[in-house]
């Protein structure tokens, strides 16, 4: 049990990892679907981005941001994970990842492998490790300055 407990965010993040393929193996027409269920949401608080005007740029939009989102939210689980198991290797992984990602949409029907893409994940990816490394190294230098304790 212990051990479950020290690799936690390490199970998380590989299972983040899944879901993150789990959407590359979506069909075009169900990536579509998905991207319309959050404008649909979105468009609750902000009608005009049903605007017919906005709407091609708003999906792109809404797309683009799920991309970065999806590896923040990896990069919180690998900077966890690294912590809980004394490895800073594993955040390496997350920089692999994308490449494969994109490699899965390959074999996804009405989907395309996109370069753009993948430097959007790889910098959600990075700006992740930026914010809650910070917040890592402030929390303990919080902590040491409070108890006097590293």
């Amino acid at each position: 049990m212990n051990n479950l407990k020290k690799h936690t965010f390490l199970i998380l993040a590989l299972l983040w990892t899944l879901v993150i393929f789990a959407f590359s193996l979506q069909s075009g027409d169900e990536s579509i679907v998905s991207s319309n269920i959050v404008l649909d949401l979105l468009a609750m608080i902000l009608p005009i981005l049903k605007d017919p005007d906005y709407l091609s740029i708003t999906v792109l939009v809404i797309r683009k941001v799920a991309h970065f989102t999806e590896y923040f939210i990896l990069a919180y689980f690998y900077t966890k994970a690294s912590t809980e198991t004394k490895q800073d290797k594993l955040l390496l992984l997350g920089y692999l990842i994308p490449i494969f990602d994109e490699g899965i949409q390959l074999f996804s029907p009405g989907r395309a492998s996109s370069p753009v893409d993948m430097l959007i994940d790889m910098s959600g990816y990075l700006c992740g490790l930026i914010v809650f490394g910070s917040f890592k190294r402030l929390f303990r230098v919080i902590k040491k300055n409070w108890t006097g304790k590293d």
